[in-house]
């Protein structure tokens, strides 16, 4: 008879116990008649009476979430920002989440500080410069988020994947692109007129220099004329001679044929 209770009893307690299972990476909390067992559960099997008691389990290792935001600009422009958040939760702050924080951790604190971290940062750019300081931008919301969360959850970092925005504000960015390159071509261009202008300007003046010393010199050295002349001379003797006249005035030409030098001899 004893033995038959006894069989019975623990035919009743094996029904009414259960098991489960806390992956690797993973921590559980054992709550049992509401109290809350402060030791936390690791890897493997764990045992429990579901009448009494019941196991909620936390991944300590790095996750992985997406997200995406749609703040407005400074200039009142929405945008549609595509991010990826990596955090993971440290085991010392696993008690804490589940005495403050019901439910998963990143939904009900990670991810609304995020969304107000966008909302406050991308109100201080205009939408062209937003597309054009997407690090900073992931900086600054990376370090609210760091400080709102006060260390419950650690956020590694949170990538930007992606800025969207609406078709008429890319059209026109694009438009101020095309000018804003054009500008710098029109620059480019006139600074190179001016810099040949002065090229053609100095070498003008130097020419005009080097002229101006020749003839001074050649004022100073009537001989050096003499040797100007001889130096552009081709060898051929000329044809015509002009005499010198009476009291200085003209003289009479004499065609000097070639040889009649040498006849007179």
């Amino acid at each position: 008879m004893n033995s038959a209770r006894l069989f019975l009893l623990l035919g009743a307690i094996s029904t009414l116990s259960g098991c489960t299972i806390v992956e690797p990476g993973e921590r559980g909390v054992k709550v049992s008649l509401g109290q809350l067992d402060r030791n936390l559960l690791s890897s493997g099997m764990q045992t429990y009476f579901p009448l009494t008691d019941r196991i909620v389990t936390y991944s300590v290792k790095q996750e992985t979430v997406g997200g995406q935001a749609e703040p407005l600009t400074a200039d009142q422009q929405p945008i549609t920002i595509n991010y990826t958040v990596l955090y993971q939760i440290p085991e010392s702050q696993v008690l804490t989440l589940y005495e403050k924080y019901a439910g998963n951790p990143y939904e009900r604190l990670v991810a609304p500080q995020i969304q107000e971290a966008f909302r406050q940062v991308v109100s201080q750019y205009k939408a062209d410069m937003a597309t054009k300081n997407v690090n900073s931008i992931k900086n600054q919301v990376l370090d609210m988020v760091r400080q709102n969360v006060k260390g419950l959850v650690q956020v590694n970092d949170i990538p930007i994947t992606h800025v969207g925005l609406p078709e008429v504000l890319q059209q026109a960015i694009a438009q101020k692109q095309v000018m804003e390159q054009q500008a710098l071509q029109k620059s480019y261009e006139l600074d190179k007129a001016k810099k040949e202008a002065e090229i053609t300007v100095a070498n003008a003046q130097a020419q005009a220099q080097a002229i101006s010393l020749q003839s001074q010199a050649l004022q100073k050295n009537p001989a050096l004329i003499e040797y100007e002349r001889v130096k552009k001379w081709d060898g051929v003797m000329p044809t015509t001679l002009v005499t010198s006249g009476s009291g200085g005035g003209f003289g009479t030409l004499i065609q000097v044929q070639p040889g009649a030098a040498a006849r007179t001899k």
